[in-house]
């Protein structure tokens, strides 16, 4: 069943458009990703979705309830909304926080509705600090814990993971995943991070000039594409010469530009109609990574990932060597 739908969803600020013919649905239970660049209009869907923004163009659906017509009977006491910045009261301590959402309840429910979320999200021995006193990663779970205080049916998550430091970004996002599939939300995360949209969504929008051009599984978008934004947004590519399908007796009739990606490119000392020359190497910790210019196509360099640099110097000769079945088509 739809828990939430956009159609024909477009929006502008002061004669600015922002976001076009936008369109897609979540069902209930799924981890919906909106993933696009800084600036390209995704929070601005969440505040639609959750009547923070109502002069858009199109419509937006809770179930069956038209969301434009019906503002004060739709369900939006159902949503829950995750900021950025965790918008906790820093006058109130971690339980007031929580209990905040809780008004209609009497103090023995909101005692016991607390305590078990304080238990749930690990913040039982935070429960008298005030909001200054924790961690950042601290602050995010009491911030959740107050949206699920009410049992929303809908999450709207924007940028939730943003400022925390990437290990404990990695940690909170697989907890997060787990939290949200737990309790059977629909959510819509929205995100410019690659490796979080990939690893905790089970379809993923991509937002490209005011609009949304691909909505896939993870690995439909990984693999197949609609065009290099999409491919570069997902994980690191390299184009190269067309000239190469001639090798794998590959016939380009539709004239595609041929892309490969970078942890799928490879190179050897063993001659073909490849040519590529050495021309920099950087250290990258636990890899090196190294740019080659192909000596026939001087339009077209590579990156690739090597671990030992032992044998390999500046202006060295090498010779791409990839699989045909690692070449996208776009």
């Amino acid at each position: 069943m739809i828990a939430i739908s956009l159609k024909n969803y477009s929006i502008s600020f002061q004669n600015t458009n922002i976001l076009s013919d936008v369109s897609f649905d979540v069902k209930e239970g799924e981890i919906f990703t909106i993933l696009g660049a800084s600036g390209s209009g995704k929070s601005t869907i969440l505040r639609s979705i959750s009547s923070l923004e109502n002069d858009y163009n199109g419509e937006i659906n809770l179930g069956t309830c038209f969301l434009k017509e019906n503002i004060n009977s739709c369900a939006t006491q159902n949503i829950g909304y995750i900021f950025q910045d965790y918008a906790l009261f820093p006058h109130l301590n971690v339980q007031d926080n929580i209990s905040f959402a809780l008004k209609n309840k009497s103090k023995k429910e909101k005692e016991n509705i607390v305590d078990k979320l304080l238990v749930q999200f690990d913040l039982i021995e935070h429960k008298y600090k005030q909001i200054h006193e924790l961690s950042g990663g601290q602050q995010q779970r009491v911030s959740i814990a107050r949206v699920i205080a009410y049992e929303p049916k809908i999450l709207l998550l924007d940028e939730p993971f943003s400022n925390l430091d990437s290990l404990l970004r990695n940690k909170t996002r697989i907890w997060l995943k787990n939290l949200i599939k737990k309790l059977g939300l629909s959510a819509i995360l929205v995100t410019h991070d690659k490796k979080e949209a990939l690893s905790i969504s089970d379809k993923i929008a991509i937002i490209q000039n005011k609009t949304i051009v691909q909505i896939g599984t993870p690995k439909e978008l990984f693999f197949n594409p609609i065009n290099k934004y999409v491919a570069q947004f997902l994980g690191a590519i390299n184009e190269l010469p067309k000239e190469i399908l001639s090798d794998f007796d590959i016939q380009n009739s539709k004239n595609f530009e041929v892309i490969v990606r970078v942890n799928k490119t490879h190179i050897t000392k063993e001659v073909n109609n490849f040519a590529l020359k050495l021309i920099d190497i950087s250290y990258c910790g636990d890899y090196y990574e190294i740019s080659l210019q192909f000596m026939n196509y001087k339009d077209f360099s590579i990156l690739v990932l090597v671990k030992n640099i032992s044998n390999i110097c500046i202006n060295d000769t090498f010779y791409l060597n990839i699989k045909e079945k690692d070449l996208l088509f776009i």
